[in-house]
């Protein structure tokens, strides 16, 4: 932002001291930060002192210990002149002088330019909407905020696009509504009066205010539409172009990612994060000559580059140059001593060069640094078996086994060593007796990936993993980038990588088929989540587990009928599971099954004795109901004997206490209930009706109104008990009526 921002200014005129004033006066806030600018204001100007007002003396000596930083910023930006002092005068807290078009900071009224459709109002982005007000308070010349105003109104029409050209992602054309705007015909009109200039077209703010709001959203093909269009406005600037082609290659466009990398260097053809990218690809794409070249000239850039080593021998040795592997996976340890993957490499290489001794003192290294390499421990083990050192194999295979419990084929392999090596009598095994083992490793991309991951870096693992989808193989590494968009709650980006995953596959497994109908319910789509369940009830129909999904997610659509069937069904299936029989319980009371819903709940706690919530439940029900209300009460004490700051199960308490009469009790565990939980509508209806038990009418009335509003805001969404609207409505009433009566 910082960069977009200073990048701005020289298309401002300087004409005229008020011009002056306005451009330095921008700069102000960014180089002193948030906090300071909102406590200090730049009033006026001369050729060598700048002039602030500062609220309050006590931030005085702050700014001035910041002063040469200040200074230096202002004069590296401004490109005005060489300010060597900056005067401070304190003045009262919210007194500042308002010169410079600066309002107040107390004032909540944002900059609205002129009256036009589509100003900041519209703006529903908050963050940004700040954003463009501070720029515009700074700015007499206002065509950034114009611009905004206009443009952010339609954001949300921006479509997704998917796997694009550069020349396609850019829209513009002269005729659109774009370049027809104020704010790029005032641009137009300045390049044309001052034609030695360089004046850039605002387009490109209003694009990279967009794209940092959707990547820090996690859309990053939204992010990467708008640096297309940041890149397009504003051609010249390095980082844009780069930052464009990583998320290209984020979001799975490759052709786009290569072609824009490519034309990227032309311009940049130092830039060696946008070189890797060009390299990966071709690498991934099996242009093993060419990617060579291009991490060649990494190396040259930055000799101590060694993932570019790395790859470098990673080419050569898929190409069988094995010689030119070696040198360079040597390089790869020599440059980074902690690349365990340098010291993998380096083994297989060996290995397979028939420098088995060697080969094992690396790949030893390689586990020393990372334990889990598990394509490691293998190649380690069959080096050992070629050596015919079969306990040492076995001891490897056993440590696999334990990372791997599943290994099915490294289970048979070692129980066909271990009986052969029973048979011989601790005498040399002839490997022919074996069956024919062969390993197959992973990809050099899954291994980064999975290394990143591992350190919860999961957006750098992101872009491993969407290299190995270059070659066409391992699409179930797409499932692990579903886990990605999972883990940062982009529950639709991890549905289309599932999808996509779908779709290369015969038949999908029961549990894929699970998961993505728990993925489609916490994206708020229901009915797709229904669909795939029956789908895998049909594949697996005595699946427990599949029943109980259905009927949660038919429950969260108010088919309670359904949902009861469903879960019914899944308690023939397992009739000791007490969590299906809480469910039951929860969805009897629904259809007003109250006895029924009471016995469900009764064998959750057979059970399970400790199950709080079956406690609460049957002590809520009963105090509903008015009756048995000392079991009710038995039940919430054991309930709280649990979760002693349960808010819900203090209401619970306190409705107990109010229906036998106690109502001071009652009050006393409303009120502590109410720390313990969000607002709640049937908590402050509760409140009310005991206050109003207590004869405190106008406390009441305010409870009341509060869970009235809570009801309201609740209806929109309806998910738990709400209390009905109309009898809130008509308690405020009679309680307004009773006031009124004894006034």
């Amino acid at each position: 932002m910082r960069q977009a921002l200073y990048g701005s200014l020289p298309e401002v005129s300087a004409a005229d001291p008020e011009q002056k004033l306005n451009r330095v006066s921008l700069l102000w806030p960014i180089v002193v930060g948030q906090e300071m600018a909102l406590r200090s204001r730049l009033v006026r100007l001369t050729e060598k002192t700048l002039y602030v007002e500062v609220e309050g003396q006590e931030w005085v000596p702050v700014l001035k210990s910041l002063e040469s930083k200040i200074l230096r910023e202002i004069n590296q930006h401004s490109d005005l002149a060489s300010f060597t002092r900056i005067a401070l005068a304190a003045v009262p807290v919210r007194k500042v002088s308002k010169k410079a078009n600066q309002s107040s900071p107390a004032s909540k009224k944002l900059y609205r330019g002129p009256a036009v459709k589509g100003n900041l109002e519209m703006i529903k982005d908050l963050d940004l909407r700040n954003s463009l007000e501070r720029i515009g308070r700074k700015m007499r010349f206002v065509t950034l905020i114009l611009l905004a105003g206009v443009f952010l109104a339609n954001c949300s029409a921006m479509p997704s696009q998917q796997n694009l050209t550069l020349a396609s992602m850019v829209e513009d054309n002269e005729s659109s509504r774009f370049a027809q705007s104020y704010a790029v015909r005032q641009i137009k009109i300045l390049k044309a009066n001052n034609p030695n200039t360089t004046y850039r077209d605002p387009r490109a703010y209003y694009h990279f205010l967009l794209a940092l709001k959707h990547e820090r959203e996690g859309d990053f093909d939204q992010a990467a539409f708008h640096y297309a269009r940041v890149v397009k406005y504003d051609p010249r600037n390095e980082k844009f172009y780069s930052h464009l082609v990583h998320l290209l290659l984020r979001t799975g466009q490759f052709e786009s990612a290569l072609q824009g990398g490519l034309d990227g260097l032309q311009q940049f053809p130092g830039n060696v994060a946008m070189r890797m990218i060009v390299a990966d690809i071709l690498s991934a794409q099996g242009k093993r000559e060419q990617a060579i070249e291009h991490y060649k000239k990494i190396t040259q850039a930055d000799p101590s580059n060694g993932r570019a080593y790395l790859m470098i021998g990673n080419n050569f040795h898929l190409i069988k140059k094995n010689d030119e592997a070696v040198e360079n996976f040597k390089q790869a340890v020599l440059t980074d001593p902690a690349n365990a993957l340098g010291y993998h490499y380096l083994g297989k290489t060996l290995a397979q060069a028939g420098n088995r001794e060697e080969a094992i003192a690396n790949y030893k290294k390689a586990l020393n640094l990372r334990p889990s390499l598990v394509d490691s421990r293998k190649n380690l083990a069959q080096v050992y078996e070629l050596q015919n050192q079969y306990d040492e194999a076995i001891r490897q295979y056993k440590i696999i086994l334990k990372l791997q419990p599943n290994n099915k084929k490294i289970r048979k392999h070692l129980e066909e060593i271990n009986l052969a090596f029973n048979s011989a009598g601790g005498a040399p095994l002839d490997s022919s007796a074996l069956s024919e083992f062969v390993l197959k490793e992973s990809n050099i991309h899954t291994k980064l990936g999975s290394a990143l991951y591992q350190q919860a870096s999961y957006l750098q693992a992101l872009d491993e993993f969407r290299l190995v989808l270059i070659e066409g193989e391992q699409q179930d590494i797409r499932l692990i980038i579903a886990r990605i968009f999972e883990l940062f709650e982009r529950m639709d980006k991890a549905i289309n990588e599932i999808e996509a995953y779908r779709e290369t596959q015969e038949d999908l497994p029961v549990e894929i088929l699970l998961h993505l109908a728990r993925l489609y319910g916490l994206d708020n789509r229901m009915e797709k989540s229904i669909e795939l369940l029956d789908a895998a009830v049909t594949l697996d129909p005595d699946n427990d587990r599949l029943y109980h999904a259905l009927a949660l997610a038919n429950m969260a659509v108010n088919r309670n009928q359904e949902a009861i069937i469903h879960i019914q069904k899944a308690i023939t299936l397992d009739d000791q599971r007490d969590v299906y029989f809480f469910e039951q319980g929860a969805l009897l009371e629904r259809v007003g099954q109250y006895d029924d819903a009471i016995q469900s709940m009764q064998r959750t706690l057979e059970l399970n004795p400790t199950h709080s919530n079956a406690h609460n439940f049957i002590g809520y029900m009963y105090a509903t109901k008015g009756e048995d209300l000392d079991k009710a009460m038995h039940h919430l004490q054991q309930a709280l004997s649990i979760q002693p700051r349960n808010g819900y199960f203090l209401d619970s308490l306190g409705w107990i206490y109010f229906k036998k009469g106690q109502s001071a009790e009652a009050l006393t565990h409303l009120k502590k209930a109410m720390i313990y939980t969000e607002p709640d509508p049937v908590l402050y209806d509760h409140l009310g009706d005991v206050y109003f038990n207590l004869e405190q009418v106008n406390d009441a009335r305010k409870a009341w109104a509060t869970s009235l509003i809570l009801t309201r805001k609740r209806l929109e969404d309806p998910k738990g008990e709400i209390p009905n609207p109309h009898e809130l409505e008509e308690k405020i009433q009679n309680a307004e009526q009773l006031m009124q009566k004894n006034r």
